[in-house]
């Protein structure tokens, strides 16, 4: 065998030649669509985040689940005077402009992502809130069916509020799991535990900008709402890699009318995952601005208030917002537009 190798030099370098272009090859192109395919947790979390911005805009008509990841939504510090059952549903539709999450080359897409949701409030002595909520979601890219993807979920929150005090600082611990499924053809197939811990704090003003004095609930009051959510986060992850995470979500509030509402929010986020296979322990950066316009439509086109709550007293919503992902692994960074309109609706009970 060695003499076969000796005398044919040029067969060998014509060998390696095409074996480093194939490894060339597999690294340009796998490795960078198998690294997204093990990393839904950007498009995951940016979709929670918009449909918690939907349901955190100041709007006290319609119902809302207690548990967001925006301190200004509404009553969100408040603790509840007795047990309360609610149910939501979102009914969105918009453009996405990477709903693959590719670096480079994706296809843009319209779609829909309807999400009902059920949800549990109950006080636990005078100063923790309990809240359950689970929710299910449908995905839908008219032109990336590759991206589709459906979503079943929940949450379990332990929160700590002041009676008298619904700025004060609000230390939080939460459970949500997750189970993603995707098509045949689809890298959405997994299931995920998040167990996080944080603290919420927020400043209400009146249409003066001046500040609002510390009550059980100054919802009413409130024109204007400063509010920051910070908190850590242990990712258990099937069948791809678990990481952990740090959240830095700040958010702004504005009361234009009795109709008319807007909010603006921000969330940052670092995610580290635990080492691959290579022994590399890669991370991302994420950044997410998110803006909302809402308008409440008035009970009286419904013929009363009785009947506006009759059909989950609704409100109309657009919302725009640009998702930049950074990571240290290939292939895995990019950019991504979502511009939406949502028909939303709350039941309490």
């Amino acid at each position: 065998m060695r003499h076969f190798l000796s005398a044919r030099p040029e067969q060998n370098r014509l060998l390696s030649g095409l074996l480093a272009a194939l490894v060339a090859m597999f690294f340009g192109f796998s490795v960078p669509a198998l690294a997204q395919a093990q990393r839904s947790d950007s498009g995951a979390d940016a979709q929670d985040a918009r449909n918690d911005a939907l349901t955190a805009t100041p709007n006290l008509a319609t119902p809302t689940p207690q548990d967001n990841l925006f301190a200004t939504a509404p009553a969100l510090e408040a603790q509840v005077p007795a047990p309360r059952f609610g149910a939501n549903l979102l009914l969105p539709f918009g453009w996405d402009s990477n709903p693959a999450e590719l670096g480079r080359g994706g296809p843009t897409s319209w779609g829909t992502s309807p999400n009902g949701s059920l949800s549990l409030t109950a006080p636990l002595g005078s100063n923790l809130r309990f809240t359950a909520s689970g929710f299910g979601e449908a995905n839908l890219n008219f032109s990336a069916s590759q991206a589709n993807r459906d979503r079943l979920g929940g949450s379990a929150r332990l929160q700590y509020v002041d009676l008298n005090n619904d700025q004060a600082f609000s230390p939080y611990a939460a459970f949500s799991p997750r189970w993603q499924f995707g098509g045949p053809d689809s890298f959405y197939q997994e299931q995920r535990q998040d167990f996080n811990l944080g603290l919420n704090k927020r400043f209400n003003f009146d249409g003066g900008l001046q500040p609002i004095r510390p009550a059980g609930d100054t919802g009413a009051a409130t024109v204007w709402s400063l509010g920051l959510n910070v908190f850590g986060q242990i990712r258990q992850r099937e069948p791809f890699r678990s990481s952990d995470a740090v959240f830095v979500i700040s958010s702004l509030s504005y009361v234009i009318s009795q109709d008319w509402n807007a909010s603006l929010a921000v969330e940052f986020l670092g995610r580290w995952y635990e080492r691959n296979s290579f022994g590399a322990a890669e991370h991302d950066y994420e950044a997410l601005p998110i803006a909302t316009l809402e308008y409440v439509i008035p009970a009286a086109v419904f013929g009363g208030e009785a009947n506006a709550k009759l059909v989950g007293r609704p409100a109309l919503d657009l919302q725009g917002s640009h998702l930049y992902v950074w990571s240290t692994a290939p292939g895995v960074s990019y950019g991504q537009w979502d511009l939406r309109a949502a028909f939303r609706m709350g039941w309490r009970f």
